[in-house]
């Protein structure tokens, strides 16, 4: 890791940022506590990623397509979300597929327009009518901008982790936000 860890016992702006984060998520997962040295920072980063992960109008295994898509050169990013994308329903070989570079030919027609948008979205080329086309047909103007929003956070998540050298948590602190997700998923949705 770049930097040493900041403490929260040694300041208050912090313990209360880390409650914050761990309302938020169920946990302060290492990726959080990099950003500790900047409380204010980590706040305004951590509520766009909570927006990306709880807020949008897309489906859990839509999300989770994007973060595999975008974190698939992240170690950590991956550790976490194929986990994740396998209890959200994507399969071990559609998240084999996107490992290895390759559009998961098994998904439906909705979720490979996503595919392709996000793999336009990180050439950083821009979108062709060959993507926006099928994209427009199957998502709402709501769920493209949430599509966007998601990609880019988790490209910057992404990038500043590999900057900061976070170092993937044990497998007993992963399946603390593997069961937080399950939770999350199973609650109603709000109207």
């Amino acid at each position: 890791m770049l930097l040493l860890p900041a403490d929260p016992a040694a300041d208050p702006a912090l313990s209360a940022m880390f409650d914050r984060v761990k309302a938020s998520r169920g946990w302060v997962s290492n990726a959080m506590k990099a950003f500790a040295h900047a409380p204010e920072g980590l706040g305004v980063f951590s509520t766009v990623g909570h927006y990306a992960r709880y807020g949008t109008a897309l489906t859990e295994v839509q999300r989770e397509l994007v973060i595999l898509l975008v974190g698939r050169g992240v170690p950590y990013a991956w550790g976490h979300h194929a986990p994740l994308g396998l209890q959200a329903g994507i399969t071990q070989g559609q998240i084999d597929d996107i490992r290895d570079g390759r559009m998961p030919e098994t998904l439906a027609e909705a979720d490979r327009a996503l595919c392709a948008y996000v793999l336009s979205f990180l050439a950083g080329r821009g979108t062709g009518p060959d993507v926006a086309g099928p994209l427009r047909a199957h998502f709402s103007p709501r769920q493209v901008t949430d599509i966007t929003l998601l990609a880019a956070y988790y490209l910057a998540l992404g990038t500043s982790i590999l900057a900061l050298g976070v170092e993937l948590e044990p497998p007993e602190i992963l399946a603390i936000e593997l069961e937080w997700q399950r939770k999350q998923s199973a609650l109603p949705e709000e109207s």
